[in-house]
């Protein structure tokens, strides 16, 4: 499940106007599967997209999401905090295809049970966009294999898990 970091500087007014549709494109990843990809340059901080889908209170609902899968690297789940979650298996819209990265050209910002995603620096069309999936297991004996990354950046930890969830070696 993706989270997005803590104790970031947050507002409202960090929120622009969405460039639309036809800013980006869904297509095959080299990273894993179909990704988002930028059609028009990007500045840092400029708005990519709202991550959408059904908001799902975990306690009511937990595994019963349709965006749960067995395998732990997939998911469309994005935890908003402990207890809501948005599934974008419904209602998503075309941002849930972003990949993880270690060094990642866009971040996401919580706002109430929203999330919007921003470009962390310049982004050239053409450009896969990306984040930090931070993930959180849900299973403490998942093993790090199964959050495996495969971004290929000189700064890949290795895995999608939060690097403050690592044990330092």
């Amino acid at each position: 499940m993706s989270t997005p970091r803590k104790g970031r500087d947050h507002s409202p007014q960090r929120h622009g106007q969405i460039k639309g549709l036809s800013s980006y494109s869904v297509r095959r990843s080299r990273v894993h599967g179909r990704g988002l990809f930028a059609r028009t340059p990007y500045m840092r901080g400029d708005l990519i997209g709202e991550y959408r889908g059904r908001v799902i209170d975990v306690a009511l609902e937990g595994e019963t999401s349709s965006a749960w899968n067995s395998d732990p690297a997939y998911t469309l789940l994005f935890a908003i905090d402990d207890d809501l979650t948005i599934d974008a298996g419904v209602k998503g819209n075309s941002i849930r295809f972003m990949n993880h990265s270690c060094d990642p050209n866009c971040e996401t910002y919580v706002e109430g049970d929203r999330v919007f995603v921003h470009a962390r620096r310049r982004i050239r069309p053409g450009e896969e966009l990306t984040y930090d999936y931070n993930l959180q297991p849900g299973d403490p004996s998942d093993s790090l294999d199964a959050y495996a990354c495969k971004c290929g950046s000189k700064m890949c930890r290795g895995t999608m898990i939060d690097r403050d969830l690592l044990q330092p070696t």
